[in-house]
Protein backbone atom coordinates (compact mmCIF):
# COMPACT_ATOMS: atom_id res chain seq x y z
CA UNK A 1 0.00 0.00 0.00
CA UNK A 2 1.97 3.19 -1.21
CA UNK A 3 2.48 5.70 1.36
CA UNK A 4 0.41 4.10 4.00
CA UNK A 5 2.90 1.48 5.25
CA UNK A 6 5.43 4.67 5.92
CA UNK A 7 2.67 6.23 8.57
CA UNK A 8 3.33 6.59 12.11
CA UNK A 9 0.21 4.95 13.90
CA UNK A 10 -0.33 9.10 15.29
CA UNK A 11 0.38 10.28 12.05
CA UNK A 12 -2.82 7.47 10.63
CA UNK A 13 -4.91 9.22 13.57
CA UNK A 14 -4.36 12.80 12.48
CA UNK A 15 -5.19 11.86 8.82
CA UNK A 16 -8.53 9.94 9.61
CA UNK A 17 -9.61 12.60 11.79
CA UNK A 18 -8.61 15.19 9.08
CA UNK A 19 -10.93 13.87 6.69
CA UNK A 20 -13.95 12.52 8.81
CA UNK A 21 -13.82 16.23 9.24
CA UNK A 22 -13.74 17.79 5.97
CA UNK A 23 -15.95 15.11 5.15
CA UNK A 24 -18.64 16.20 7.92
CA UNK A 25 -17.69 19.85 7.29
CA UNK A 26 -21.03 21.75 5.63
CA UNK A 27 -23.61 18.42 6.27
CA UNK A 28 -26.20 18.11 8.55
CA UNK A 29 -26.48 14.56 10.55
CA UNK A 30 -28.48 12.60 8.09
CA UNK A 31 -25.63 13.20 5.34
CA UNK A 32 -23.02 12.77 7.82
CA UNK A 33 -24.96 9.26 8.72
CA UNK A 34 -25.27 8.48 5.42
CA UNK A 35 -21.49 8.97 4.51
CA UNK A 36 -20.43 7.25 7.99
CA UNK A 37 -22.90 4.23 7.12
CA UNK A 38 -21.46 4.05 3.58
CA UNK A 39 -17.79 4.01 4.69
CA UNK A 40 -18.50 1.20 7.36
CA UNK A 41 -20.12 -0.55 4.60
CA UNK A 42 -16.65 -0.14 2.48
CA UNK A 43 -14.66 -1.33 5.78
CA UNK A 44 -16.82 -4.24 6.40
CA UNK A 45 -16.34 -5.64 2.87
CA UNK A 46 -12.18 -4.81 2.70
CA UNK A 47 -12.10 -6.82 6.11
CA UNK A 48 -14.10 -9.97 4.96
CA UNK A 49 -12.07 -9.67 1.30
CA UNK A 50 -9.21 -9.97 3.73
CA UNK A 51 -9.89 -12.36 5.77
CA UNK A 52 -10.64 -14.93 2.88
CA UNK A 53 -7.34 -14.48 1.18
CA UNK A 54 -5.74 -14.78 4.81
CA UNK A 55 -7.67 -18.66 4.88
CA UNK A 56 -6.97 -19.09 0.99
CA UNK A 57 -3.10 -18.52 1.96
CA UNK A 58 -3.22 -20.26 5.03
CA UNK A 59 -5.55 -23.45 2.97
CA UNK A 60 -2.57 -23.47 -0.27
CA UNK A 61 0.11 -23.86 2.44
CA UNK A 62 -1.74 -26.33 4.50
CA UNK A 63 -2.02 -28.43 1.23
CA UNK A 64 1.52 -27.49 0.00
CA UNK A 65 3.35 -28.73 3.48
CA UNK A 66 0.81 -32.14 3.24
CA UNK A 67 1.93 -32.36 -0.27
CA UNK A 68 5.32 -32.32 0.33
CA UNK A 69 5.39 -34.73 3.50
CA UNK A 70 3.62 -37.45 1.17
CA UNK A 71 6.38 -36.99 -1.02
CA UNK A 72 8.98 -37.65 1.66
CA UNK A 73 6.77 -40.72 3.33
CA UNK A 74 6.63 -41.99 -0.12
CA UNK A 75 10.44 -41.66 -1.02
CA UNK A 76 11.01 -43.35 2.39
CA UNK A 77 8.79 -46.04 2.04
CA UNK A 78 10.78 -46.65 -2.18
CA UNK A 79 13.67 -46.36 -0.06
CA UNK A 80 12.40 -49.45 2.61
CA UNK A 81 11.29 -51.66 0.18
CA UNK A 82 14.50 -51.78 -1.71
CA UNK A 83 16.60 -52.23 1.11
CA UNK A 84 14.50 -55.00 2.01
CA UNK A 85 14.71 -56.29 -1.26
CA UNK A 86 18.15 -56.14 -1.38
CA UNK A 87 18.43 -57.44 2.14
CA UNK A 88 16.48 -60.37 0.80
CA UNK A 89 18.56 -61.77 -2.34
CA UNK A 90 21.64 -61.38 -0.09
CA UNK A 91 20.22 -63.98 2.47
CA UNK A 92 19.24 -66.19 -0.54
CA UNK A 93 22.70 -66.17 -2.10
CA UNK A 94 23.98 -66.97 1.33
CA UNK A 95 21.48 -70.06 1.35
CA UNK A 96 22.85 -71.69 -1.90
CA UNK A 97 25.01 -74.89 -0.83
CA UNK A 98 27.80 -76.08 -3.50
CA UNK A 99 28.55 -79.37 -2.95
Amino acid sequence: MTGFENLTPEDSLILTNAIAISLAKGKNADEINVIGNFLVGIGCLLLTIASHQQYLTVLQESRNSNSTQNNNNNSNNTNNNNNNNNAAKSTAADDVIIG
